[in-house]
Order: structure tokens, then sequence, then C-alpha cells
């Protein structure tokens, strides 16, 4: 399911904010960018989404905002310094240097001076990142489950119409026995005796109806669709019973149709099939 979270948290040292987007997929997929000294904080926020969320591909953005009073030191690369002093006194003897070193041309030198920024705690950093995280990731949920209520309403319109074509299928079951019993009837009549003609009638229409007979695959059916209800009305995830729900609903309904003697079965099942897959477009977007 689609959707968006943000989370902001401020500390002594820094602001964090962290936004996460959903998108559909089959799995739990967690993509982020944090500075390269957060990696512990990283895999806490994988761990903490992998609790809260079973599918969907989740990409989280992260955007660090330091206090501009954090503390900070200037160190002086003495060893350095002391190179560069006495490659400029060669050079002063060959060529005209100031004897004076200016303050801009020791800034001037790589790596003279070494601007160092007082490290963040870790624990401050995990707290931050925690608390973030779990703010987005609460925002994100309320979301998909304003979403996710819509497609509840989707879903069970669609099983309502998917439901209305088996009906209209087991309507005209035995119908389609009865059909096959005349037309046989008749054509028997033609190149048999009235003798011989019940007893091979009989034989044939059984034969027939048993072939013909939808009776298991319309009881599972309807099994399938009462465990459909109770799936829908559950509050876990729901995302992948429902994915196999509608797969063996789909067997049942190709079985009727290999079966099937009737043209209004077989435009009930075509109807039925087509609803079907509209469903399974709309399971992949629920978790």
């Amino acid at each position: 399911m689609t959707g968006f979270g943000r989370g902001v948290t401020t500390t002594e040292n820094f602001q964090l904010t962290i936004e996460i987007r959903a998108v559909n997929h089959r799995f739990l997929e967690v993509s982020s960018k944090f500075p390269k000294e957060w990696m512990e904080a990283e895999v806490l926020t994988k761990k903490l989404l992998a609790k809260l969320f079973s599918r969907g591909k989740l990409d989280v953005s992260v955007h660090v905002k330091k206090n501009e009073q954090l503390a900070q030191t200037v160190k002086v690369n003495w060893p350095l310094v002391e190179a560069y002093k006495e490659a400029r006194t060669k050079l002063s003897s060959r060529v005209p240097v100031t004897p004076e070193w200016s303050m801009q041309e020791l800034i001037s030198l790589d790596d003279a001076l070494i601007v160092e920024v007082v490290e963040i705690p870790r624990e401050e950093i995990l707290r931050a990142v925690e608390e973030a995280v779990t703010q987005a990731a609460v925002n994100l949920i309320d979301m998909r489950v304003r979403e996710g209520q819509e497609l509840y309403e989707v879903v069970i319109g669609f099983k309502m119409e998917l439901e209305q074509q088996i009906a209209i299928i087991h309507s005209v079951s035995q119908q389609a026995v009865e059909k096959y019993r005349d037309k046989l009837l008749q054509r028997m009549q033609d190149i048999s005796s009235i003798e011989e003609l019940e007893g091979r009638v009989i034989t044939e229409v059984a034969l027939f109806a048993e072939r013909a007979d939808i009776a298991e695959e319309l009881d599972r059916l309807a099994s399938h669709f009462s465990q459909l209800d109770e799936t829908m009305g559950d509050e876990q995830s729901i995302g992948r019973k429902l994915d196999f729900l509608l797969q063996e609903i789909h067997r049942e309904i190709n079985t009727i149709g290999s079966k099937n003697q009737s043209s209004v079965a077989s435009i009930a099942v075509i109807h039925a099939k087509s609803v079907l897959e509209k469903m399974r477009e709309q399971i992949q977007n629920i978790e």
C-alpha cells in the first residue's frame, strides 16, 4: 500500500527528520540513506520497520541539521606545519619570500589546521532515530489504514459481484443435465427401439451428470468465500492469505468452466474470472 509519514526529533546537538514513503510490493524492502557514521542507526531503523510492516517497498529519507552552537575546536597539525616551514625556508634561499607568515597563508596550507566537531554521543543518535522513525511509521500506518478502508469497500464490492456470477452458474447447473437428456433422447429415438431407449438414455445421462457435476466445486467456493469474509475482518497482516484464497477460488472457477455445458454458465465463468482478476490487483495493495 502506498503512503507517507514524517517524524521529527530535536536533541541538544541536532534536529533529525525522517520521512518514509511506501509503495506496493509483495515483500518488505527497506531502502535508506544515513550518514556514514550512523551505520548503527540505519540497522536500528530497519529492525524497527520490520516489526511494524510485513509488505511494501519503504524508502527512508534522513535529514540531519546540526546545532550551529555545537562545540568545535581547531587543532594545529604541527608536524605538517613544521614540514611546510622547512620547505618555505629552502624556497627563501632561492626566491624572494617574506620572512613573516600571514594568517591567510597558514589557513591556505592543506590540512595544516584541522577543525574538530565534538562527537555526538551514540545513545543520543539512537534515541533520536528511534523516536523519529516510530513517529514517521505511525503517521504512515494511519495513512495506510485510511487507504485500507477504501480498499476494503472495493474488494467487498468485487466479492459480491463474484458471488452473483457463482449463483448464476449454480442456478443453471442442473438445467445442463436436463437439456443433455432431452437432446440425447431425441437423437437416440432415430436409431433405437423403444425398449432399448430408456436404459441407454439413463446410463448416458448418468455418466454426463457425473462429469458435469460441480457440487464439490460450489461447496469449496462457499468455504473460500466464508474464509475471505473472516480474513477481511482480521486486524493482522492479511495480504498474503487473501492472495492465496483468490488463487484457490480461481482454481475452482477454472474447474467449473471445464465441466460446464451451458452457454449461460460460460458467460458467468468469464465474468467471474474478470472480476477475480480485478480483485487480485487490489489485493496486491493490501498488507
